[in-house]
């Protein structure tokens, strides 16, 4: 499982037609990548999903300016759950949106944002 340390909002983007909010989560395992993660309102019930990951592999300390044209970057959405131990796909994924959600006022700030309630 991914340990998140720090999870914050980067921006509004859309991804795939779908409005979406860039999330930037930092690891809490030494070793494991950063992550921008796209969350988007679904139907039905507007809830909040994980649309997209992609891993990022820059090393601020070289790759200091904001350059995502480069392969530090890698899109992770398939991938991200696969090897999780004792963990279905569906569990892991669940698992890690929920402590996404709840990490400090992030859910209800992409809810305010995605679907217009506090």
């Amino acid at each position: 499982m991914y340990a998140i340390q720090d999870a914050k909002i980067r921006r509004l983007t859309e991804v795939d037609g779908l409005s979406c909010a860039e999330v930037e989560v930092q690891p809490g395992n030494a070793g494991d990548p950063s992550l921008l993660v796209y969350v988007a309102s679904t139907q039905p019930g507007n809830s909040l999903e994980v649309v997209r990951i992609v891993r990022n592999h820059s090393d601020s300390a070289i790759d200091w300016y904001n350059n995502n044209m480069h392969t530090a970057f890698e899109e992770a959405t398939e991938s991200a759950f696969e090897n999780s131990e004792g963990m279905t796909v569906e569990e892991d994924k669940a698992q890690f949106q929920n402590e996404l959600f709840s990490f400090g006022l992030l859910g209800p700030t992409l809810q305010r944002y995605l679907i217009g309630k506090a």
